[in-house]
């Protein structure tokens, strides 16, 4: 599953369990992150043991992208099937804060900041 816009890409690899995220993403509200929901919820469903999550090329995600994040994060220690792994860049400062804060969600998580 893929979600094309303008400025960013949205991007689930099944096989793989990975999803990544690249360029801005600054939707309003819980609205205007529908389709991202429902992509990571699919993620979240399929179960498999590990998923990534990489947002190393994400250069902005607004506080409605994050909650849309946290929910995502609280759906998978709901369900407890599958262990979470963040691939962050340092280039993007927010993104090193935002994961630290995600991390209280969900312990278990790890982070890759390269």
């Amino acid at each position: 599953m893929e979600i094309k816009g303008e400025k960013y890409n949205i991007a689930y690899d099944a096989e793989n369990a990975a999803i990544s995220c690249s360029g801005t993403l600054d939707f309003r509200g819980k609205e205007g992150y529908k389709e991202m929901a429902a992509l990571l919820e699919e993620a979240v469903n399929a179960e498999s043991p590990d998923i990534i999550l990489d947002i190393r090329k994400l250069e902005f995600l607004n506080s409605s992208g994050i909650t849309t994040l946290g929910g995502f994060i609280i759906k998978i220690r709901k369900k407890g099937a599958s262990h979470l792994t963040i691939r962050g860049s340092k280039k993007y400062s927010w993104q090193a804060r935002s994961v630290k804060g995600l991390q209280k969600l969900l312990p278990s998580m790890n982070q890759e900041f390269e």
